[in-house]
C-alpha cells in the first residue's frame, strides 16, 4: 500500500536543498508501484513528476502543486554474451541492466568490480541511473549512451511497457527523446567488454579525486548549472568571439564564458558563484531558488550580449519560468 505524505518539503530531495512543498509525496520501489501512483495522479487531476536523486533540480520556493514520485527501483543483473569474433580474437561481451532508481555510482562501482570498461570515466556524477540516461549525462568525454544498447519504458498516456533501442533514443549532448515524451525510463542495458579490474578502479579513483576538487563533500549544488556549448553547433561568427584554448572535448565550457562575462565569486541572497569555477551555483545555507534564478539570469544574458550564445541550464527548473 502506498504511502502518500502531504505537503512534503522538496528541499528535502534535492542537492540544493532549496524547493517548497510538493501537495502530494510517495516513494515508490516497483514497477507496480510507479504504476498505481500514476493511476492516483490521474484520478486525482493531479500533475505529476518522478524525480530519482534530486541532483539536477531547482524547485521553486513555492514548490510543486501536484505528486512527486521518488523513483527507488534499483537493481543490477548482468549476463555473458557469446563470445564474437572481430578480426580473428574473440571478445566476449556482457550484458548488463540496471533498473532506473539505482544511483550511478552504484553501478560504476559494480562495473569496476566486475571489470566491465564503459562506464568508469562517469564515477562521481550524482544522482540515478534514470536521470543518467534522461539527460544523457556524462564526463571527461564519456556518456551513459556510449554503450547503452536499449531502455524498457513506460508510457504514461496508456501505461504500457515499451522498448527503445540506443537509435531510437535520440541522445543528444545532455539531452535524449525521454526529454520531449511522455515515457518514464524503467531499466537500461549496456553492453561491456572485459578489462581489468585494478585499472578500471584507478581510472575511477582518479576521476573521483578530480571531482572532489570541485564538488567538495557536503557542497549544495547541483552540478553545472548551464550546458557547455557544442562547437558543431556554433556559428563562425560566434565562434570568432570564443579563444581557442577554451575549446575542450569538442565544447565550449559554459563556465569560461561566465567566467569572462564576470560571474566567479558574484552572489545574490544565499547563492554564491564559485571563485574557482563560474559554472557553480552553490547554496551557502539560506539560499533561495528565486535567488538562484535571478542570479544565474543575470549572467546568462551578461554571456549573450559579450558573445552572442544562448546558454541552456543542464539542470530541470520546477515551477519556474524558462530562463531564455
Amino acid at each position: 500500500m502506498l504511502k502518500f505524505q502531504d505537503r512534503y518539503p522538496l528541499k528535502n530531495l534535492t542537492t540544493l536543498q532549496i524547493g517548497g512543498p510538493a501537495k502530494k509525496f510517495v516513494i515508490i520501489s516497483s514497477e507496480k508501484e510507479l504504476i498505481e501512483a500514476i493511476k492516483f495522479a490521474k484520478q486525482q487531476n493531479l500533475p505529476f513528476l518522478i524525480i530519482g536523486g534530486g541532483s539536477n533540480l531547482l524547485v521553486s520556493d513555492e514548490g510543486f502543486e501536484g505528486l512527486i514520485i521518488k523513483n527507488e527501483i534499483t537493481g543490477i543483473s548482468t549476463f555473458q554474451e557469446s563470445p564474437s569474433t572481430s578480426l580473428g580474437t574473440r571478445k566476449p561481451t556482457w550484458k548488463v541492466s540496471v533498473k532506473s532508481g539505482t544511483v550511478l555510482q552504484d553501478l560504476v562501482n559494480f562495473a569496476d568490480e566486475k571489470g566491465l570498461s564503459g562506464l568508469q570515466d562517469l564515477a562521481g556524477i550524482p544522482g540515478t541511473l534514470g536521470g543518467a540516461v534522461f539527460g544523457n549525462a556524462g564526463a571527461y568525454g564519456q556518456t551513459i549512451s556510449d554503450h547503452l544498447v536499449s531502455v524498457k519504458t513506460l508510457n504514461i498516456n496508456n501505461l504500457a511497457i515499451e522498448q527503445f533501442s540506443n537509435n531510437t533514443c535520440q541522445f543528444e549532448y545532455r539531452s535524449s527523446i525521454f526529454k520531449k515524451n511522455h515515457y518514464v525510463i524503467l531499466e537500461a542495458t549496456f553492453l561491456l567488454k572485459k578489462n581489468g579490474v585494478e585499472s578500471l578502479k584507478e581510472e575511477s579513483s582518479n576521476i573521483l579525486t578530480k571531482r572532489a576538487v570541485k564538488y567538495p563533500p557536503g557542497i549544495k549544488c547541483p552540478g553545472s548549472f548551464f550546458k557547455n556549448l557544442v562547437v558543431a553547433d556554433l556559428p563562425k561568427e560566434v565562434l570568432s568571439k570564443i579563444p581557442p584554448e577554451k575549446i575542450v572535448y569538442g565544447k565550449v565550457p559554459a563556465g569560461s564564458l561566465l567566467e569572462e562575462a564576470g560571474a566567479r565569486g558574484a552572489s545574490l541572497g544565499g547563492i554564491e558563484i564559485a571563485d574557482y569555477h563560474a559554472n557553480l551555483f552553490i547554496n551557502k545555507g539560506e539560499g533561495t531558488a528565486k535567488d538562484f534564478y535571478n542570479l544565474a539570469k543575470k549572467y546568462a544574458l551578461k554571456v549573450k550580449e559579450k558573445f552572442v550564445v544562448t546558454l541552456e541550464p543542464e539542470v530541470q527548473l520546477i515551477n519556474l519560468p524558462p530562463l531564455n
